[in-house]
């Protein structure tokens, strides 16, 4: 859609005591890159990691005035919070209803998106457990672990989650 930025964004939580992540991709409608984030954002459920990877990226449209918006996310939980405000966590909440407003007023819509078409915003969530605690790194053109996603996103080529050795 001509006009709309398309962040697609993914959180992840690894270990005993989980230390969460995050990664987004801001695009614009050509499949052009405005950025890319990776954040280490301490200790953090997978649930926590998605909740943050979404308020980041709502934090980051309005620090780049963007004002059409649509996200795309794996979690469902997210999807369902962002439509109905239920699921949403409690030491979260604050936060979140701060973001939902300025979704509200830049007219953000939120879909669900399948775990293999958000690869390159997954990659960069599994960059962020490497970083250190509460880093981030801002990206303003593809580093080489995401070029190949991008690449393909760009072509509308689709992402299988079957090997090739399945069919021999």
């Amino acid at each position: 859609m001509a006009g709309v930025v398309k962040i697609n964004c993914d959180g992840s939580a690894f270990g005993h005591n989980p230390c969460g992540a995050v990664g987004f991709v801001l695009r614009d409608s050509s499949c052009n890159l405005l950025g890319a984030m990776a954040s280490n954002i301490g200790h953090a459920s997978s649930l926590e990691a998605e909740f943050c990877t979404f308020m980041l990226a709502t934090e980051k449209e309005k620090e780049m005035s963007i004002s059409r918006l649509w996200m795309e996310t794996y979690s469902l939980a997210v999807v369902t919070a962002f439509y109905k405000e239920s699921g949403i966590l409690w030491k979260m909440c604050n936060k979140w209803y701060n973001c939902m407003m300025i979704c509200r007023q830049n007219g953000c819509t939120c879909t669900h998106i399948i775990r293999e078409g958000n690869r390159a915003a997954d990659a960069l969530a599994k960059n962020g457990q490497g970083l250190s605690m509460f880093s981030s790194q801002w990206l303003t053109s593809p580093p080489t672990y995401i070029s190949s996603f991008l690449f393909r996103d760009s072509l509308g080529l689709p992402y299988s989650r079957i090997s090739p050795d399945f069919y021999i």
